[in-house]
């Protein structure tokens, strides 16, 4: 029996594979341009120190980018028992006077003007975490102990 050299399978085969693995690379590449999947956005850099005190919070900017008020998320709980005392800088009403913090600047709230009318009394460890709601990173995170 003699056996006949046909290679004219081959070719097409591994065309048409070539063909549908560059069409799916492109199709992919499309689709993220189209549906947003670049680079993700990023929170802003800060440095931040924050005061709790008998007679209210500070929060003081100690050098970074400036904050967008509005695009940040507070929660402030207490520690001992996760009891959430405010989530949000826009129910500030001290804070709701400032738009941006930028670097040196200071915004402070006074006790009774929480939601609820919470009173802070000395001792009390408040856990207080900043989130920046468009990139949905967190910018500080800390444990602060009432003076």
């Amino acid at each position: 029996m003699k056996f006949g050299k046909n290679d004219e399978a081959v070719s097409p085969v591994i065309g048409v594979i070539l063909m549908v693995a560059i069409t799916v690379i492109l199709a992919a590449v499309i689709a993220a341009f189209v549906f947003g999947m670049g680079t993700p956005t990023k929170a802003p850099q800060v440095q931040l120190k924050i005061i709790a005190n008998s007679t209210g919070i500070q929060i003081i900017h100690s050098g970074g980018d400036s904050l967008i008020l509005k695009d940040e998320k507070l929660t402030l709980t207490f520690a001992n028992n996760n009891t959430a005392i405010n989530t949000s800088l826009a129910l500030y009403p001290s804070f709701t006077s400032v738009e941006t913090l930028a670097p040196g600047a200071t915004i402070s709230n006074y006790n009774g003007l929480y939601a609820g009318f919470v009173t802070l009394t000395p001792g009390q460890i408040l856990s207080i975490t900043i989130l920046d709601v468009p990139s949905g990173q967190v910018i500080t995170s800390s444990k602060v102990t009432v003076t």
